[in-house]
This record gives structure tokens, C-alpha cells and sequence, in this order.
């Protein structure tokens, strides 16, 4: 594999991808392409007019958070009817959120919504605090970086028992299959319980994003 896709070769091991320590030129540069590939994620599954330009406006009132916590909920509920073994070994919420439709920018509505959805992904979801945010850091942009991150990891989360999930999510997936295979390693270990850390992203590991 060559550097193209955000990793390349260990040096002395041929034909052994790893990612790359920098496949960008900054932090920012690499925390905006996080941003687009999440923008296009939530336009393809909302129809939402969203790019990483308007990102944070678009998600700033909560609503959309919310409504994609009840889907993941319900997609949720439904793979545990269906395969409930499989289901008490992932991490997953039984139950949705709550939403004020009517919400309007950097109101109390907008920020109970955005409160309520960061709830939800702490006690339903089991998100770890390293990757979770504030309601403050959406709202008066803070600190975006744990916007995207918590998004990515719930993105994640999600995919196990079939929402869609973001492009990064399938090339870090297509990425560890491919040093699993070439490694001759194991299948992945089960996912841990409810509450601790289900997958680390190599760009917090790397320090691609700090």
C-alpha cells in the first residue's frame, strides 16, 4: 500500500502498512478532513445541507444529534431482538433522547438538546471521557476536536449492530484487516464491557490531532 489513504510501509517490512505518523501537514489540516468525512456522513444519512465549512452550525442546536441518537437506538433495540448472544457483548443503548425540536442557535433549548445527546453517549453508549465533549465546546466551539472525536467513536459503536458509519470508520477497519491478514493474527477480541473503551483512533494515539 502506498501513502496514499493516510499510511504507508514500516520501513525494513515489506509489504507491511502501517498508518502514517503524519499523512498531514497539521493537526488542523488532518482535524478538517475529520470534519468532511463526518459532514458527508450525516448529509448522505439526513439529507442535510452540511459540509465542513457549516458543521458546527448545523449540529450547534442539537437537533440532529438527537435525532441520530434515537436511530442509533433503534437500530440498536432491533439487533438485540434479533441476536441477542451477540448483543449483551457490545456496548448499546436501550434508551433515546430527548429533543426540543424548536431549538434556535446558542439558546437554553439548543444547549439542553446538545447536553441531553452528551449524556446519552456517556450512560447508553459508554463513550470514554477522553473522547467526549462539553456542551460548551459545540456551542462556543471550544474545543472541536472532542466534537469530531466523540462523532467518530460513535460512529464506530454504532456500526455493530448496522448504522451506517463514516468512511474513516471503514478505512480504519479495511486498514487492521489488512495487518491482521499479512500478520496471520486472530480475529479481534470481543468488544469489553459496557464503559470501557471499545477502540482508541490511531490519530489520538499518534498525536495527529492534540
Amino acid at each position: 500500500m502506498s501513502q496514499q489513504g493516510g499510511y504507508r510501509r514500516r520501513p525494513g517490512t515489506p509489504g507491511l502498512p502501517v498508518r502514517s505518523i503524519r499523512p498531514f501537514k497539521s493537526s488542523e489540516q488532518y482535524l478538517e478532513a475529520m470534519k468532511e468525512d463526518l459532514a458527508e456522513w450525516l448529509r448522505d444519512l439526513y439529507g442535510l445541507d452540511i459540509d465542513a465549512a457549516n458543521f458546527l452550525q448545523v449540529l450547534e442546536t442539537g437537533l440532529v444529534l438527537c435525532q441520530h441518537a434515537n436511530n442509533v437506538t433503534e437500530a440498536a433495540l432491533a439487533f438485540l431482538a434479533e441476536a441477542p448472544v451477540q448483543a449483551q457483548r457490545i456496548p448499546m443503548p436501550r434508551t433515546g433522547v430527548s429533543c426540543n425540536g424548536a431549538a434556535q442557535p446558542r439558546t437554553f433549548q439548543a444547549r439542553d438538546n446538545v447536553s441531553n445527546f452528551i449524556q446519552w453517549c456517556r450512560k447508553e453508549m459508554g463513550i470514554q471521557e477522553v473522547l467526549m465533549f462539553e456542551t460548551e465546546d459545540l456551542v462556543l466551539r471550544k474545543n472541536v476536536k472532542n466534537v469530531v472525536l466523540c462523532l467518530l467513536e460513535l460512529g464506530r459503536r454504532a456500526w455493530r449492530f448496522g448504522v451506517a458509519a463514516p468512511t474513516l470508520v471503514h478505512l480504519e477497519e479495511e486498514i487492521d484487516e489488512e495487518l491482521r491478514h499479512e500478520l496471520a493474527l486472530p480475529p479481534p477480541d470481543p468488544p469489553p464491557p459496557p464503559g470501557e473503551p471499545l477502540y482508541m483512533p490511531s490519530a489520538v494515539l499518534h498525536g495527529q490531532v492534540v
